[in-house]
């Protein structure tokens, strides 16, 4: 009997590390992400809505930032948290060939607006999914504002981010090709993926956005 009562008490302080973690790692990330809009809104204020320097404010940020987040393929590959581990994955790569494939390799786009779009329309989601996950964690709660964006600032935000994202790679097509042939192939394989992927994804929001608004009628009656 003692043993049960101490497998239980250690199963239990190993939740509460597991938790404090999860929290930790959102609210960190939210910063990070805050960081960087706050960095892109300032150039953009300072200039008069000119894009070209959004990249030099933001890149030693957001480069940091979206990397960390493979945190969270290992997070879903030993179970910490109920997301999919090959759609956390595929998430993930998707934003890493934005940062570590096209910006890394191919500076001649730095300047383009796609990539002012493109930060802008991921900085908010993530603030808005992290301060969830974040708030969900601490108290078991979520604020009505915060949900009620989770489910709706999809709508704009998906397709900015999709429509930036390819329009990078497009944009990085050229010099892709002068780096090396298969580079070029790859980018242009890595853009077809969205194709089938994209609406997928957009169905699965759009499902999840019917079940929070049948919630929240529910609520009202």
């Amino acid at each position: 009997m003692p043993s049960t009562r101490s497998g239980a008490k250690k199963q239990k302080q190993q939740s509460s590390v597991v938790k404090f973690y999860l929290i930790a790692y959102n609210v960190v990330s939210f910063l990070g992400w805050g960081l960087v809009l706050q960095k892109a809104l300032v150039e953009l204020f300072e200039t008069q809505g000119q894009w070209t320097g959004v990249f030099a404010a933001t890149w030693p940020v957001l480069k940091i930032v979206q990397t960390c987040a493979l945190f969270e393929v290992v997070h879903s590959l030993l179970g910490l948290v109920r997301a999919p581990f090959m759609t956390t994955l595929m998430q993930v790569l998707s934003r890493l060939l934005l940062v570590w494939g096209v910006n890394e390799l191919v500076p001649e786009i730095h300047t383009h607006g796609s990539y002012t779009t493109m930060i802008i329309a991921w900085s908010i989601a993530e603030l808005v999914r992290y301060s969830f996950y974040a708030s969900n964690l601490a108290t078991g709660s979520v604020p009505a504002f915060i949900s009620w964006a989770r489910y709706n600032f999809f709508i704009v935000l998906y397709p900015m981010g999709v429509f930036s994202e390819l329009t990078m790679i497009y944009q990085a097509l050229p010099y892709a090709a002068k780096i090396h042939t298969y580079y070029y192939y790859f980018l242009i394989a890595a853009a077809a993926t969205y194709l089938p992927g994209w609406p997928i994804l957009l169905k699965h929001m759009w499902i999840q956005r019917s079940k929070y608004m049948k919630g929240e009628t529910k609520k009202k009656n």
